[in-house]
């Protein structure tokens, strides 16, 4: 009888949720990440007020609506920050952050990505295939394609190389990847444009 009125006792009190969870050496890497508005906008003044964000989401404001925008297509805070990029006003994404949440999505069966050609015929090609898709998806990017849309040998605003000039190789292919990815991953990406 004991027993039982202990069982019914201990079910009736709420659990103890320890208020802090201790970070040590050694440990596991863990992201931290705000659960609430709030906790976003403390997160987003200590990063403006650090100097370390990016450049183009200096203030809080800004440093929320990119925390936000990665919470929402699985990034966390900090990971957001360095994969959106502001471009007119509207949120993308850029560098490797597409491929990462595509790849840890777990719909990713490959993604293959190669330049074939030399010169100005150079083409980069990204194909890639969904989990339970019958066919992969192939797109190709071409110095013609970038030509056409103005972006080879393009100088910045300030007179300074773009990347097109630096690394038009790896432009080539993230453009490429970018066609790709979204096609076959539009839901990973939640309609987000890839900046490159």
């Amino acid at each position: 009888m004991s027993n039982v009125a202990t069982t019914e006792q201990a079910a009736q009190q709420p659990a103890q949720v320890p208020a802090r969870m201790p970070i040590f050496a050694g440990a596991p890497p863990r992201a931290i990440v705000p659960s609430d508005f709030d906790s976003v906008w403390r997160l987003s003044v200590m990063i403006a007020h650090s100097g370390m964000a990016p450049s183009g989401i200096d203030t809080p404001e800004k440093i929320a609506v990119a925390v936000m925008h990665g919470l929402e297509i699985g990034l966390t805070p900090l990971a957001a920050l360095q994969s959106i990029a502001v471009i007119g006003g509207r949120p993308s994404i850029w560098g490797d952050g597409a491929i990462a949440l595509v790849r840890s999505s777990g719909l990713c069966e490959f993604v293959h990505e190669t330049i074939d050609g030399d010169g100005d015929n150079r083409t980069a090609r990204c194909e890639t295939k969904r989990k339970g898709d019958p066919q992969s998806v192939v797109r190709t990017f071409s110095v013609k394609d970038a030509k056409t849309a103005k972006l080879w040998e393009k100088r910045g605003k300030n007179g300074n190389d773009t990347p097109w000039i630096t690394n038009p190789d790896r432009m080539l292919q993230m453009r490429a990847r970018a066609f790709a990815l979204r096609d076959a991953f539009a839901d990973v990406l939640k309609g987000l444009a890839i900046a490159e």
